[in-house]
């Protein structure tokens, strides 16, 4: 029979630090187990809201992070085909042809929705573009300009929003350089709706969008994305190369409300600008 041999002092000691040690990893390892399973699993909240401020946590650098609705997948993370981008080195391309449009006269609907001036368009207007048909539902406008040209903003921009029967986007971008006053603008800029919400409806006055794509066929083409969440890359961008001329006053007006509402250039990630020159 076995005598059971009792430990000395020391042999208490040394077996009591090992177990603190031993402890003291376990608990350690335990709290690293469960911060890291916090980290994997825990989510950025996403925001209902976006804006242009780079100062907030929903200006552009963040737009990734806007919620979207079921089956909506925000693609402003994406560098694949976002706009608006810097036109610079179009390639010519002899497939594209002048614009095919057919445009009734609409009255007028001016809604400010808290991010742009937008124009409801409730006249018949029609888009054919590469053998799609494109119905015109309403323009708003940037200040300044969303796209730039050889690195240069100009002071403003209108996108002229088509959609087709199955779904994309064809978007024709007129800008607008300091010159004469604009006649077109003039019927409007006295009562642009300065604040969100704000409309300014006139059954009485009538105008056509034809009179925005005046300035000639000549423009730009490229495969690109809607500039505001969740950045859809579905849109056909048309630039049109010559801007219209817009005077001062005019200008500002639309500045004073829009506030810098241009997201900005996106990375053109190896996509080729086609140019067509009006013959």
């Amino acid at each position: 029979m076995k005598t059971k041999q009792m430990k000395t002092p020391k042999q208490m000691k040394t077996t009591k630090m090992k177990l603190a040690t031993v402890t003291a990893i376990a608990l350690l390892l335990a709290i690293t187990s469960c911060k890291s399973d916090d980290d994997n699993t825990q989510k950025k909240e996403c925001f209902e809201h976006f804006n242009y401020d780079s100062s907030t946590h929903e200006g552009p650098a963040d737009w990734a992070n806007y919620c979207v609705a079921a089956g909506v997948v925000n693609e402003c993370g994406s560098t694949v085909r976002q706009s608006p981008i810097n036109i610079v080195n179009a390639v010519s391309d002899d497939n594209l042809t002048d614009l095919s449009t057919t445009y009734a006269n609409s009255s007028t609907d001016i809604l400010n929705n808290g991010h742009t001036i937008q124009f409801n368009y409730n006249g018949t207007a029609t888009l054919n573009f590469d053998g799609e048909v494109f119905s015109l539902l309403q323009f708003h406008f940037h200040a300044e300009s969303e796209h730039t040209v050889v690195g240069s903003h100009h002071p403003l921009e209108a996108h002229l929003v088509h959609k087709s029967a199955s779904g994309n986007l064809a978007v024709i971008g007129v800008l607008f350089e300091l010159g004469d006053e604009n006649a077109f603008l003039a019927q409007f800029i006295d009562n642009l709706p300065e604040h969100k919400d704000d409309t300014y409806v006139n059954a009485s006055l009538s105008y056509n969008a034809l009179s925005l794509l005046s300035a000639g066929d000549s423009y730009f083409n490229y495969d690109g994305s809607l500039t505001t969440p969740p950045c859809s890359e579905i849109v056909e961008w048309i630039v049109m190369e010559n801007p219209l001329e817009a005077s001062q006053t005019q200008l500002d007006a639309f500045s004073n409300i829009l506030h810098n509402n241009f997201r900005p250039i996106q990375p053109l990630n190896g996509r080729v600008i086609g140019h067509h020159t009006a013959g």
